[in-house]
């Protein structure tokens, strides 16, 4: 039997997870899960196909990935994902390698479609993505870290004019809070420290099924997980981030003074070329209240530049926006004009030159403020989560304004040897653009 499985996973950490459940259900079902692609006899490469670069990146995935047919052509490529939701037909036309297609509404099929592939026929299985994702999945952690994400609802009900997401993503259903606590439970009893609970967005789960937002009482229930350290929430909508919802930030140990707020502007009428449901004085009102509430509270957010329409004085404005410190990270990304989406078809287009030199100046100062932010927390002292040690024989690890892979590590140096997935505490002696450096002056739990 062949039955050597090996996986190459793009994109979001939404679609890392959904890797993971696919190799979860392989791992339960006999199939062997391999590092490499000579191994395999199954290549399965989860794509992404949000924006332009991310489906460049995927189709190049797919074309490396199919050589190995070249060699031996029993192996089986499967492409997963959002872009063969989004072009399973143009795939299996123009690439006579792939054997199958698998859109998002059908990654927990994955061990059915391998078994009725084998035959040889090309297929497409692209599911329903109004269905509600089935529970209790078995799922394989990718990562070795102490940290994991937690998926709490698939799809998005947002409609911003320029993101493709409802489309291939579908309609946003929140899993149910039991399901939710039970794989959190899982990954805590595995060895996880802190989980970054994730979905398009955090902020509006739970009223897809019962009317109300019930994230305050998912996160209640997740801090009752004794040997839980951390909570992290990413992607948190403007719009609905609660009073209720900073108090229980504001109140509970567990969950990270940390708000990743995706706004992607600042000027009024770009916010509402957008189809965005904030508003610019709301976004300001929103940072000066959680600065207020949140002991300490570290913001991140993404932004995007050359939307259609934005000239060089709304860029000013989002400049200017920047430049007074809100955020201590930011990611920014050039407006991608994505057929299917309302905005591609607006007149005013900016040339990709001019979005891209936008982008540049607004990473440029952004670097400047995060400096100036970083150098502030100097002779700070905070808890690390240890993540690994260098090979100058310092620990890395972060605190609780610094989320996985996106943001800065905090190198520092002990004089007891500290195990992954423990916590320490360490002052930060010295600011780098990115990276912070410090010393571990206490260890323990």
């Amino acid at each position: 039997m062949r039955n050597k499985v090996g996986m190459v996973s793009l994109g979001c950490v939404k679609n890392q997870v959904d890797a993971e459940v696919m190799l979860g259900l392989l791992n339960q079902h006999g199939y062997q899960i391999v590092n490499t692609s000579e191994e395999a006899d199954i290549i399965i490469i989860n794509t992404c196909g949000f924006i332009g670069p991310a489906k460049e990146e995927s189709i190049n995935a797919i074309l490396e990935q199919a050589q190995y047919k070249k060699s031996d052509n029993r192996k089986l490529l499967v492409v997963t994902g959002c872009l063969s939701q989004r072009y399973s037909n143009e795939l299996l036309k123009e690439m006579p390698e792939v054997d199958a297609v698998v859109g998002t509404g059908s990654y927990s099929r994955i061990v059915e479609i391998l078994n009725e592939i084998k035959e040889g026929q090309q297929k497409s299985y692209l599911g329903n993505l109004s269905a509600r994702e089935q529970e209790g999945l078995p799922r394989l952690l990718t990562t070795n870290g102490p940290s994991a994400y937690l998926k709490i609802a698939e799809g998005c009900d947002n409609c911003c004019s320029y993101c493709i997401i409802p489309k291939i993503r579908g309609r946003y259903r929140s899993r149910s809070i039991a399901s939710v606590v039970r794989e959190a439970e899982e990954l805590v009893r595995s060895g996880i420290r802190e989980l970054i609970v994730v979905a398009q967005d955090v902020t509006r789960y739970g009223q897809d099924s019962s009317g109300e937002y019930n994230l305050v009482m998912l996160l209640d229930k997740l801090c009752r997980i004794q040997d839980l350290k951390w909570i992290r929430l990413m992607y948190c909508y403007p719009d609905r981030i609660s009073d209720e919802l900073m108090d229980l930030m504001a109140k509970e140990e567990k969950i990270c003074n940390y708000l990743d707020i995706p706004i992607q502007h600042i000027n009024q009428r770009i916010l509402s070329r957008m189809n965005r449901i904030s508003d610019s004085d709301q976004i300001r009102r929103l940072l000066r209240t959680l600065k207020e509430r949140i002991p300490n509270v570290s913001l991140r957010t993404s932004l995007i530049t050359g939307f259609p329409g934005e000239g060089e004085e709304e860029f000013r404005e989002l400049m200017e926006f920047v430049e007074e410190g809100h955020f201590q990270h930011l990611g920014v990304f050039s407006y991608s004009q994505e057929e299917g989406t309302p905005a591609a078809s607006f007149p005013d287009q900016v040339e990709e030159a001019v979005k891209e030199e936008r982008r540049h100046r607004l990473l440029a100062l952004q670097a400047r403020v995060s400096r100036r932010i970083k150098r502030a927390r100097c002779g700070e002292i905070c808890d690390v989560l240890v993540e690994g040690s260098d090979s100058n024989g310092l620990y890395f690890g972060r605190s609780h304004a610094e989320a996985p892979e996106i943001d800065g590590l905090i190198y520092f140096s002990s004089k007891s040897a500290l195990q992954t997935g423990t916590f320490v505490r360490a002052v930060i002696t010295k600011a780098f653009d990115y990276d912070l450096l410090g010393e571990a002056y206490e260890s323990g739990e």
